[in-house]
Protein backbone atom coordinates (compact mmCIF):
# COMPACT_ATOMS: atom_id res chain seq x y z
CA UNK A 1 0.00 0.00 0.00
CA UNK A 2 1.38 3.35 -0.95
CA UNK A 3 0.23 6.87 -0.36
CA UNK A 4 1.20 10.12 -1.90
CA UNK A 5 1.76 13.27 0.06
CA UNK A 6 0.16 16.36 -1.50
CA UNK A 7 1.84 19.62 -0.60
CA UNK A 8 -0.54 22.56 -0.84
CA UNK A 9 0.76 25.35 -3.06
CA UNK A 10 1.23 28.44 -0.92
CA UNK A 11 -1.02 31.39 -1.79
CA UNK A 12 -0.16 35.08 -1.78
CA UNK A 13 -0.48 36.62 1.59
CA UNK A 14 -2.44 39.84 1.93
CA UNK A 15 0.76 41.80 2.44
CA UNK A 16 2.32 40.35 -0.71
CA UNK A 17 -0.81 41.17 -2.69
CA UNK A 18 -0.78 44.74 -1.44
CA UNK A 19 2.89 45.09 -2.37
CA UNK A 20 2.19 43.84 -5.91
CA UNK A 21 -0.73 46.27 -6.27
CA UNK A 22 1.44 49.11 -5.02
CA UNK A 23 4.19 48.27 -7.53
CA UNK A 24 1.65 48.17 -10.38
CA UNK A 25 0.23 51.52 -9.27
CA UNK A 26 3.72 53.06 -9.23
CA UNK A 27 4.46 51.72 -12.71
CA UNK A 28 1.19 53.12 -14.03
CA UNK A 29 1.95 56.44 -12.36
CA UNK A 30 5.28 56.53 -14.17
CA UNK A 31 3.82 55.44 -17.47
CA UNK A 32 0.82 57.81 -17.72
CA UNK A 33 2.87 61.06 -17.82
CA UNK A 34 5.14 59.52 -20.46
CA UNK A 35 2.14 58.57 -22.60
CA UNK A 36 0.64 62.03 -22.14
CA UNK A 37 3.94 63.63 -23.12
CA UNK A 38 4.13 61.55 -26.30
CA UNK A 39 0.50 62.35 -27.14
CA UNK A 40 1.06 66.08 -26.65
CA UNK A 41 4.18 65.99 -28.81
CA UNK A 42 2.11 64.36 -31.56
CA UNK A 43 -0.66 66.95 -31.10
CA UNK A 44 1.81 69.80 -31.31
CA UNK A 45 3.26 68.38 -34.52
CA UNK A 46 -0.22 68.05 -36.03
CA UNK A 47 -0.98 71.63 -35.02
CA UNK A 48 2.22 72.81 -36.72
CA UNK A 49 1.29 70.86 -39.85
CA UNK A 50 -2.06 72.66 -39.88
CA UNK A 51 -0.20 75.96 -39.80
CA UNK A 52 1.93 74.83 -42.73
CA UNK A 53 -1.25 74.19 -44.71
CA UNK A 54 -2.60 77.63 -43.81
CA UNK A 55 0.74 79.15 -44.80
CA UNK A 56 0.79 77.46 -48.19
CA UNK A 57 -2.80 78.57 -48.76
CA UNK A 58 -1.98 82.17 -47.86
CA UNK A 59 0.97 82.21 -50.26
CA UNK A 60 -0.99 80.55 -53.07
CA UNK A 61 -3.84 83.01 -52.60
CA UNK A 62 -1.39 85.92 -52.66
CA UNK A 63 0.21 84.51 -55.80
CA UNK A 64 -3.14 84.43 -57.61
CA UNK A 65 -4.83 87.53 -56.18
CA UNK A 66 -1.63 89.59 -55.74
CA UNK A 67 -2.50 90.24 -52.09
CA UNK A 68 -3.22 88.37 -48.88
CA UNK A 69 -6.92 87.81 -48.13
CA UNK A 70 -8.99 90.45 -46.38
CA UNK A 71 -9.11 89.85 -42.64
CA UNK A 72 -12.87 90.35 -42.43
CA UNK A 73 -15.60 92.66 -43.64
CA UNK A 74 -19.15 93.52 -42.61
CA UNK A 75 -20.66 94.21 -46.03
CA UNK A 76 -21.47 91.36 -46.46
CA UNK A 77 -20.19 89.81 -43.25
CA UNK A 78 -17.45 87.24 -43.82
CA UNK A 79 -13.85 86.46 -42.82
CA UNK A 80 -10.59 85.48 -44.47
CA UNK A 81 -11.25 81.73 -44.16
CA UNK A 82 -14.00 81.68 -46.78
CA UNK A 83 -11.66 83.32 -49.29
CA UNK A 84 -8.97 80.67 -49.06
CA UNK A 85 -11.18 77.58 -48.88
CA UNK A 86 -10.20 76.63 -52.47
CA UNK A 87 -6.53 76.78 -51.45
CA UNK A 88 -6.94 74.33 -48.56
CA UNK A 89 -8.81 71.72 -50.60
CA UNK A 90 -12.24 72.84 -49.39
CA UNK A 91 -13.67 73.70 -52.79
CA UNK A 92 -16.99 72.16 -51.79
CA UNK A 93 -17.27 74.70 -48.95
CA UNK A 94 -16.49 77.53 -51.34
CA UNK A 95 -19.05 76.39 -53.92
CA UNK A 96 -21.79 76.12 -51.29
CA UNK A 97 -21.07 79.51 -49.72
CA UNK A 98 -22.90 82.52 -51.15
CA UNK A 99 -20.35 85.36 -51.09
CA UNK A 100 -23.08 87.93 -51.73
CA UNK A 101 -24.84 87.21 -48.42
CA UNK A 102 -23.95 87.64 -44.77
CA UNK A 103 -22.51 84.55 -43.11
CA UNK A 104 -25.62 84.19 -40.92
CA UNK A 105 -28.03 84.03 -43.88
CA UNK A 106 -29.11 80.88 -45.71
CA UNK A 107 -27.60 78.93 -47.38
CA UNK A 108 -24.46 79.91 -45.49
CA UNK A 109 -26.11 79.31 -42.12
CA UNK A 110 -29.34 77.46 -41.44
CA UNK A 111 -30.42 78.65 -38.02
CA UNK A 112 -30.18 76.25 -35.07
CA UNK A 113 -28.89 73.41 -37.28
CA UNK A 114 -25.59 72.19 -38.66
CA UNK A 115 -27.02 72.13 -42.19
CA UNK A 116 -25.39 75.37 -43.33
CA UNK A 117 -21.92 75.28 -44.85
CA UNK A 118 -20.65 77.55 -42.07
CA UNK A 119 -21.35 74.83 -39.53
CA UNK A 120 -19.32 72.21 -41.39
CA UNK A 121 -16.02 71.40 -39.75
CA UNK A 122 -12.60 70.53 -41.18
CA UNK A 123 -9.65 68.90 -39.35
CA UNK A 124 -7.37 71.84 -40.15
CA UNK A 125 -9.64 74.18 -38.17
CA UNK A 126 -8.53 72.59 -34.91
CA UNK A 127 -5.47 72.03 -32.79
CA UNK A 128 -5.87 68.48 -31.45
CA UNK A 129 -4.75 69.64 -27.99
CA UNK A 130 -7.97 71.64 -27.69
CA UNK A 131 -11.52 70.61 -28.76
CA UNK A 132 -11.51 69.22 -32.32
CA UNK A 133 -14.96 69.37 -33.89
CA UNK A 134 -16.18 72.24 -31.70
CA UNK A 135 -18.86 74.54 -33.10
CA UNK A 136 -20.53 77.75 -31.96
CA UNK A 137 -24.01 77.27 -30.49
CA UNK A 138 -24.01 80.46 -28.45
CA UNK A 139 -26.91 81.79 -30.54
CA UNK A 140 -29.11 80.48 -33.36
CA UNK A 141 -26.43 81.01 -36.03
CA UNK A 142 -24.47 77.80 -35.56
CA UNK A 143 -21.00 77.77 -37.08
CA UNK A 144 -17.70 75.96 -36.77
CA UNK A 145 -15.21 77.13 -34.19
CA UNK A 146 -11.46 76.96 -34.76
CA UNK A 147 -8.07 77.57 -33.13
CA UNK A 148 -6.30 79.48 -35.91
CA UNK A 149 -6.48 83.27 -36.11
CA UNK A 150 -4.74 86.10 -37.95
CA UNK A 151 -2.34 88.72 -36.61
CA UNK A 152 -3.90 92.08 -35.73
CA UNK A 153 -0.75 93.49 -34.15
CA UNK A 154 -0.55 95.86 -31.18
CA UNK A 155 -4.02 97.31 -31.77
CA UNK A 156 -7.46 96.79 -30.36
CA UNK A 157 -10.39 96.55 -32.74
CA UNK A 158 -11.23 99.29 -33.46
CA UNK A 159 -7.89 100.84 -32.57
CA UNK A 160 -7.75 103.28 -29.68
CA UNK A 161 -6.46 106.57 -31.06
CA UNK A 162 -5.90 107.83 -27.50
CA UNK A 163 -3.34 105.09 -26.85
CA UNK A 164 -0.09 106.22 -28.41
CA UNK A 165 1.31 102.67 -28.39
CA UNK A 166 -1.39 101.76 -30.92
CA UNK A 167 -0.55 104.56 -33.36
CA UNK A 168 -0.21 103.30 -36.95
CA UNK A 169 2.95 105.42 -37.08
CA UNK A 170 4.55 102.71 -34.95
CA UNK A 171 3.79 100.10 -37.61
CA UNK A 172 0.84 97.79 -38.06
CA UNK A 173 0.01 94.18 -38.83
CA UNK A 174 -0.54 92.57 -42.26
CA UNK A 175 -4.27 92.32 -41.50
CA UNK A 176 -6.63 95.14 -40.57
CA UNK A 177 -8.72 98.02 -41.90
CA UNK A 178 -7.62 100.90 -44.10
CA UNK A 179 -8.61 103.36 -41.35
CA UNK A 180 -7.82 100.85 -38.56
CA UNK A 181 -11.40 101.11 -37.31
CA UNK A 182 -14.10 100.38 -39.90
CA UNK A 183 -15.24 96.84 -40.66
CA UNK A 184 -16.45 97.92 -44.10
CA UNK A 185 -12.94 99.00 -45.11
CA UNK A 186 -10.75 95.87 -45.06
CA UNK A 187 -7.13 96.38 -46.03
CA UNK A 188 -5.23 93.97 -48.27
CA UNK A 189 -1.49 93.46 -48.08
CA UNK A 190 1.02 92.16 -50.59
CA UNK A 191 3.98 90.17 -49.32
CA UNK A 192 6.20 92.88 -50.81
CA UNK A 193 4.48 95.38 -48.47
CA UNK A 194 6.01 93.59 -45.49
CA UNK A 195 9.01 95.88 -45.05
CA UNK A 196 10.20 94.26 -41.82
CA UNK A 197 10.77 91.03 -43.73
CA UNK A 198 8.40 88.10 -44.02
CA UNK A 199 10.61 86.00 -41.70
CA UNK A 200 10.14 88.65 -38.97
CA UNK A 201 6.40 89.19 -39.33
CA UNK A 202 3.60 87.09 -37.85
CA UNK A 203 0.67 86.02 -39.99
CA UNK A 204 -1.18 83.68 -37.64
CA UNK A 205 -1.19 82.12 -34.20
CA UNK A 206 -3.50 80.10 -31.93
CA UNK A 207 -6.30 80.80 -29.48
CA UNK A 208 -7.95 78.53 -26.93
CA UNK A 209 -11.59 77.82 -27.71
CA UNK A 210 -14.38 78.40 -25.21
CA UNK A 211 -15.09 75.44 -22.95
CA UNK A 212 -18.44 74.42 -24.45
CA UNK A 213 -20.22 74.78 -27.79
CA UNK A 214 -23.11 76.63 -26.13
CA UNK A 215 -20.78 79.03 -24.33
CA UNK A 216 -21.44 82.64 -25.42
CA UNK A 217 -17.73 83.33 -25.70
CA UNK A 218 -15.95 84.44 -28.88
CA UNK A 219 -12.72 82.55 -28.21
CA UNK A 220 -12.48 80.15 -31.15
CA UNK A 221 -15.36 81.85 -33.00
CA UNK A 222 -12.96 82.36 -35.89
CA UNK A 223 -15.56 82.43 -38.68
CA UNK A 224 -17.24 85.50 -37.18
CA UNK A 225 -16.28 88.99 -38.41
CA UNK A 226 -17.22 90.55 -35.07
CA UNK A 227 -14.56 91.80 -32.66
CA UNK A 228 -12.15 90.20 -31.88
CA UNK A 229 -13.28 86.77 -33.08
CA UNK A 230 -10.96 85.92 -35.96
CA UNK A 231 -7.81 87.72 -34.82
CA UNK A 232 -5.22 87.80 -32.06
CA UNK A 233 -3.37 90.85 -30.80
CA UNK A 234 0.23 91.26 -29.66
CA UNK A 235 -0.84 93.64 -26.88
CA UNK A 236 -0.04 90.86 -24.40
CA UNK A 237 2.55 88.09 -24.71
CA UNK A 238 1.28 84.54 -25.41
CA UNK A 239 -0.97 83.00 -22.77
CA UNK A 240 -1.03 86.16 -20.66
CA UNK A 241 -3.26 89.09 -19.81
CA UNK A 242 -7.04 89.41 -19.82
CA UNK A 243 -8.94 89.32 -23.08
CA UNK A 244 -11.48 92.10 -23.71
CA UNK A 245 -14.64 91.34 -25.63
CA UNK A 246 -18.37 92.09 -25.62
CA UNK A 247 -18.87 88.32 -25.87
CA UNK A 248 -16.95 86.50 -23.18
CA UNK A 249 -17.85 84.10 -20.44
CA UNK A 250 -14.61 83.74 -18.55
CA UNK A 251 -16.07 82.53 -15.26
CA UNK A 252 -18.67 79.91 -16.21
CA UNK A 253 -16.12 77.42 -17.48
CA UNK A 254 -12.80 77.11 -15.63
CA UNK A 255 -11.03 76.21 -18.88
CA UNK A 256 -11.88 79.59 -20.44
CA UNK A 257 -9.01 82.11 -20.37
CA UNK A 258 -9.46 85.35 -18.39
CA UNK A 259 -11.87 87.75 -20.08
CA UNK A 260 -13.78 90.93 -19.33
CA UNK A 261 -16.53 92.87 -21.08
CA UNK A 262 -15.38 96.11 -19.45
CA UNK A 263 -13.99 98.44 -22.08
CA UNK A 264 -15.08 96.11 -24.87
CA UNK A 265 -15.47 99.04 -27.23
CA UNK A 266 -11.76 98.39 -27.80
CA UNK A 267 -11.64 94.59 -27.98
CA UNK A 268 -8.58 92.36 -28.02
CA UNK A 269 -7.52 88.78 -27.34
CA UNK A 270 -4.12 87.24 -26.78
CA UNK A 271 -2.57 84.31 -28.60
CA UNK A 272 -3.11 81.24 -26.41
CA UNK A 273 -2.69 77.48 -26.67
CA UNK A 274 -2.94 74.29 -24.64
CA UNK A 275 0.68 73.46 -25.44
CA UNK A 276 3.00 73.73 -22.47
CA UNK A 277 5.13 76.85 -22.48
CA UNK A 278 3.99 78.77 -25.56
CA UNK A 279 2.11 78.93 -28.85
CA UNK A 280 2.60 77.85 -32.43
CA UNK A 281 2.89 80.67 -34.96
CA UNK A 282 2.97 81.14 -38.73
CA UNK A 283 5.30 83.77 -40.21
CA UNK A 284 5.07 85.62 -43.49
CA UNK A 285 7.72 83.45 -45.13
CA UNK A 286 5.60 80.35 -44.45
CA UNK A 287 7.76 79.13 -41.57
CA UNK A 288 6.10 77.69 -38.46
CA UNK A 289 7.73 78.42 -35.12
CA UNK A 290 6.95 77.76 -31.47
CA UNK A 291 7.13 80.98 -29.46
CA UNK A 292 7.72 80.77 -25.70
CA UNK A 293 5.43 82.50 -23.25
CA UNK A 294 8.49 84.30 -21.89
CA UNK A 295 9.24 86.19 -25.10
CA UNK A 296 9.95 89.87 -24.28
CA UNK A 297 6.87 92.02 -24.90
CA UNK A 298 8.82 94.43 -27.11
CA UNK A 299 9.96 91.53 -29.32
CA UNK A 300 6.46 90.05 -29.51
CA UNK A 301 5.01 93.41 -30.53
CA UNK A 302 7.78 93.91 -33.09
CA UNK A 303 6.92 90.55 -34.66
CA UNK A 304 3.32 91.78 -34.86
CA UNK A 305 4.13 94.67 -37.19
CA UNK A 306 5.06 94.45 -40.85
CA UNK A 307 6.55 97.95 -41.18
CA UNK A 308 7.59 99.08 -37.69
CA UNK A 309 11.32 98.85 -38.40
CA UNK A 310 11.88 97.68 -34.82
CA UNK A 311 14.99 95.72 -33.86
CA UNK A 312 14.13 92.10 -33.14
CA UNK A 313 16.28 90.10 -30.76
CA UNK A 314 16.44 86.36 -30.24
CA UNK A 315 13.20 84.60 -29.37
Amino acid sequence: MSWHSHRRRPAFTLIELLVVIAIIAILIGLLVPAVQKVREAANRTTCQNNFKQWGIAMHNYEGVKKALPEANRNNPRRVWVVLIWPYVEQDNFQRAFDQTKHFYEAPNTVTSTTNGIYAQTAPMYYCPSDRPGAIWKGDIYWRARGNYVINWGNMTVPYNAQDQSQSPNNGYAPFGYTDFASGNKPRTTRLTDIKDGTSNTLLMSEVIMAGADTDFDIRGDFLNDDRPCTMFMTINTPNSGTDVSPYCNGTTYPSNPPCTTTGSGFAQQAARSRHAGGVNTLFGDGSVRFVDNGIPLATWRALGTMNGREPIGDF
